[in-house]
């Protein structure tokens, strides 16, 4: 092998991302003082470039990654020149790891910089690791065989041992069993840049990503020869296909030299991508998400190893080096701290070439540190998602349905934030991103990690942020606060003379009427628009089917106490639902002796209130009524941010500060459609927990056996499973 790279490290710069050359981001997490980095690994075939940025209204900071062609090295070092000097003016002090003297004269002339030599390998194994832990979507097997070839495997528990095969210019093969710890037990010149020279001798093709390109249009049988041409069929003995290739290029040999012509660049293509590399699992440009590679490398470990092992591939598969790279200016406890603390963010995308599998976006920095919620009866089986796309016909009603609403969403944008900047254009460039994403997820749903509802709302939320709407529904939120307070102490007057027994019916019903107040269901919006729903009109509306009701359970644990110690409500929607329908239910809490936790979004999303908002309106309950207010002054009622921008709840990351507050919690309320249907609706937890929530979408109320604006009341405890 023989990768050269650079290390660039210094002042903070601002968030761009370089889309015209080919940028792919990944926020980095919280660094201790204000930096901004480069890494350049320069390999035989290409040179890939990790550069670190970091915005003013953010408290992370982005990773962005490009790549080039080796022997096109000039535009690398134009780019390196054009970050340091045309954008931050000289200010950032370099340090380089180069190991080709040709190399570092160039950088050195053009940049004007000192270079410093660090391990390669190294470098590879530190890029894998952190990546692997902190992308959900990081690694995936392919099969050809599966109907649905592209799986994402989760991280594993214990990452170590493991095998990596880095695939450049040639192979170097890894034995990894820490972080630390690594052997190289083989290796070999033939790799990438041999298939690569010998495709330019045999093809036509002028750059590697059109030899790819070539290969899908091929059949390798033309001039392989198989393991059926020699047997007539399999070789059951071995457990070997008649389809499996016997000798690559093995029908070219036999062929007389003058009728050789006629074998194909598109098959001869497709004979080298599957010659060469059959035990090898897998890092490296050389790969690149290509359906053809993957599925051969996947064929003959699988076969070699009886079953036993898989092949596993990587998004970011070019990138280990220049991260890894990067990472050595990291203290080395923190680059596996904060794990399961970034989200990727898609609303820009890069894909490595135009035949790849597969795309990447930004990894996206929550405000606070994330951990698994505590309370989670198992994390390791725990999945978020109710409702699973596997299919493409509920794949396609959640795609047409989100582009039908995108223009109801524009409207709101230019109703609510007409005072922004260019808020017609920028509205407009939402629209189009969110619909081009939506394009491309009807014919490569995976291209973005595993498909579900969350993930699609998620997408809708990020394109808004990325084009400066981080909160449309903020003058909205506003005027339901408003209009909601100015019934609540009335409300709570009136629940004050009830009886326990009496109270309990109607902070239920109250509940579930508020939780219709949602502007993220697409019927409830229509009529909040038009006016057509008041709190009256919203509790006539709910539906109690019994399978879905067993509040008598949890009326009847708490008429008979003992009181709850502690109680955290993960609540929803502004308006209404936060302060008629959570808020009253919280007081009744309190006023048993319980101590509550109200768990809101730390950052915006569509109506649901923030932990910042929802305080705010507990100061101001706390004006008028005597039991918040006590409870607010001695902490027995705090608002707690869950780290999260999503209409949906995934308990596998929440913030640390919540899950630390929440370790003597003997109660967990889940409140939503988002929360409590979308997601967690087959959640468990170790402790009593209450699910509540309106079914507000035909489509989830049918494949879990409801109607529209039936309720969720499901009481769970522990002890009476």
């Amino acid at each position: 092998m023989n990768n050269h790279n650079l290390n660039v490290q210094g002042a903070a710069i601002s968030e761009e991302s370089f889309e015209q050359q080919g940028t792919r981001d990944i926020v980095f997490p919280h660094q201790l003082e204000d930096l901004a980095q480069i890494a350049v690994d320069i390999g035989g075939s290409l040179a890939k470039v990790v550069y670190f940025s970091r915005s003013p209204d953010s408290p992370g900071g982005r990773l962005n990654f490009v790549k080039f062609e080796t022997q096109k090295i000039d535009e690398c070092v134009d780019f390196v020149y054009k970050v340091l000097y045309d954008r931050y003016h000289g200010q950032i002090p370099v340090s380089e790891r180069l190991l080709a003297e040709e190399h570092i004269n160039l950088f050195r002339e053009r940049l004007k910089v000192t270079m410093h030599k660090e391990d390669e390998m190294e470098c590879l194994i530190t890029g894998l690791n952190f990546l692997v832990r902190q992308i959900t979507y990081e690694v995936f097997t392919y099969d050809e065989r599966r109907p649905e070839p592209m799986q994402f495997e989760a991280t594993p528990d214990e990452l170590f041992p493991y095998l990596l095969v880095n695939i450049g210019s040639g192979v170097s093969i890894l034995k990894v069993t820490s972080d630390e710890t690594y052997e190289r037990i083989s290796g070999t010149s033939l790799g990438g840049g041999t298939l690569w020279g010998l495709l330019s001798l045999l093809t036509q093709a002028k750059s590697y990503d059109e030899m790819l390109e070539l290969s899908k249009h091929g059949d390798n049988k033309n001039v392989d020869m198989l393991v059926g041409d020699i047997y007539g069929g399999d070789y059951p003995k071995i457990g070997l296909k008649g389809t499996a290739i016997a000798s690559s290029f093995g029908k070219v040999f036999k062929t007389p030299a003058e009728e050789r012509s006629k074998f194909k660049q598109e098959d001869i293509s497709r004979s080298m991508l599957a010659h060469g590399i059959q035990r090898i699992y897998f890092s490296g440009f050389f790969i690149r998400g290509h359906p053809i590679t993957m599925n051969t490398l996947s064929y003959a470990i699988n076969f070699w190893s009886k079953g036993r092992v898989k092949a596993l591939f990587l998004r970011h598969e070019g990138y280990l080096g220049a991260m890894g790279a990067f990472l050595q200016h990291v203290n080395a406890p923190h680059r596996v701290s904060r794990i399961g603390s970034f989200t990727e963010n898609f609303s820009q995308i890069q894909k490595i070439s135009g035949t790849s599998l597969g795309a990447v976006g930004a990894l996206d920095e929550f405000p606070s540190s994330l951990t698994a919620f505590p309370l989670l009866e198992d994390p390791h089986t725990y999945e978020p998602d109710t409702v699973q796309m596997n299919e493409p016909e509920l794949q396609h009603y959640w795609i047409d349905l989100l582009d039908k609403n995108l223009g109801d969403l524009v409207e709101m944008v230019l109703e609510w934030k007409a005072d922004q900047t260019d808020t017609k254009s920028r509205a407009s460039s939402f629209e189009a991103m969110y619909r081009e994403h939506l394009q491309r997820l009807r014919t490569e749903p995976l291209a973005y990690g595993a498909l579900s509802i969350r993930s699609l709302l998620n997408l809708r939320e990020q394109c808004l942020r990325e084009m400066g709407f981080t909160d449309i529904f903020e003058g909205v939120k506003q005027k339901e606060n408003t209009s909601a307070m100015e019934g609540l102490a009335t409300l709570l007057s009136k629940l004050d003379v009830l009886d326990d027994k009496e109270k309990l019916d109607v902070l239920i019903d109250n509940v579930l009427a508020g939780n219709m107040y949602d502007w993220g269901s697409t019927s409830v919006m229509e009529m909040l628009r038009k006016g057509e729903l008041d709190f009256l009109t919203a509790k006539a509306t709910v539906g109690r089917p019994a399978k879905f009701d067993t509040s008598k359970a949890l009326k009847e644990r708490l008429l008979a106490g003992p009181a709850y110690q502690k109680a955290v409500i993960f609540v929803d929607n502004s308006g209404a639902d936060i302060v008629l329908g959570i808020i009253p239910f919280a007081k009744y809490l309190l006023s048993k002796g319980t101590k509550v936790i109200l768990a809101a979004n730390t950052s915006p999303s569509v109506n649901d209130i923030t932990a910042v908002e929802l305080a705010a309106l507990i100061e101001k309950v706390a004006y008028f009524d005597a039991t918040i207010r006590r409870s607010w002054a001695d902490r027995a009622l705090q608002v707690v941010g869950t780290g999260s921008a999503s209409p949906c709840l995934d308990l596998h990351h929440v913030s640390v500060e919540l899950a630390k507050a929440c370790e003597d919690v003997d109660l967990v309320v889940v409140e939503g459609m988002g929360r409590a249907i979308h997601t967690n609706f087959y959640a468990t937890f170790k402790v009593d927990s209450l699910k509540i929530a309106v079914f507000k979408n035909p489509q989830v109320a049918k494949t879990l056996g409801a109607e529209m604006y039936d309720a969720v009341c499901l009481f769970d405890s522990p002890g009476s499973r």
